[in-house]
C-alpha cells in the first residue's frame, strides 16, 4: 500500500478504536499479497486491504467517471482470537442509516451500517454487523469480498476485495501481535 493511504488507515483505525490508538502510530509489518498487517510500536495490529475493483450504479447502470478507487477494508482481532471487529472505509460519503452487504463468495451475506459521528456529516466508514468465527473460516477460504452501500446520492457503490493472501495475514496477525 503506498505511504499516502497511512494516513486515511490511521484515522478510521483511530475513529473505531479509540481507546487503543490515542498517540499510536502504525506502520506495516508485513504484507501478503492484497492484504497487509499494520502494528503499532505496543503491538496493536489490525488487516487492512484496498479493494481491487469499485463501481457505482445508478439504476442499473455503472456510472463511468465517479472517481472512486480509494475503499479499504480492516480487520481487527482481540488477544484470545473470539472477537472480531472489521470496518469499511469507503472514498464516497455513504447514506446513513442504511443497512448494505458485505458478501464473501456468494456464501454468506452478512450486514454492514454506515456510521457517523453527527447526522451533518458525511460519514464514509461503515461496520460489518456480526462477525463470527465461522465468517472468519469462509473468508480464510475464500477468494472475494464484495461490499455494496448505497451512496448519499442514491447511487448503489459496489467494490470488491481479494482474499489472496488473506489467510497468511491472518496468521501472521495471531502469531506476531497476540
Amino acid at each position: 500500500m503506498k505511504l499516502k493511504f497511512f494516513p486515511i488507515i490511521l484515522s478510521l483505525f483511530i475513529c473505531f478504536f479509540a481507546q487503543y490508538a490515542i498517540g499510536q502510530d502504525f506502520f506495516v509489518k508485513k504484507k501478503y499479497r492484497d492484504w497487509a498487517v499494520y502494528s503499532s510500536v505496543s503491538s496493536e495490529c489490525f488487516l487492512a486491504s484496498k479493494a481491487k475493483r469499485t463501481a457505482s450504479y445508478f439504476n442499473s447502470r455503472e456510472v463511468l467517471g465517479k472517481n472512486r478507487q480509494n475503499s479499504f477494508i480492516y480487520l481487527s482481532v482481540d488477544k484470545n482470537n473470539t472477537e472480531y471487529s472489521m470496518s469499511y472505509f469507503s472514498d464516497y460519503p455513504l447514506k446513513l442509516n442504511i443497512t448494505g452487504s458485505m458478501n464473501i463468495d456468494n456464501r454468506k451475506v452478512l450486514g454492514l451500517m454506515a456510521l457517523s459521528s453527527n447526522q451533518n456529516s458525511r460519514s464514509k466508514h461503515a461496520i460489518i454487523n456480526g462477525l463470527m468465527k465461522d465468517d472468519i473460516s469462509l473468508l480464510l477460504g475464500g477468494n472475494r469480498l464484495t461490499i455494496e452501500l448505497q451512496g448519499i446520492d442514491g447511487s448503489m457503490l459496489v467494490d470488491q476485495f481479494s482474499l489472496m493472501g488473506f489467510t497468511k495475514s491472518f496468521n501472521y496477525l495471531l502469531s506476531s501481535c497476540n
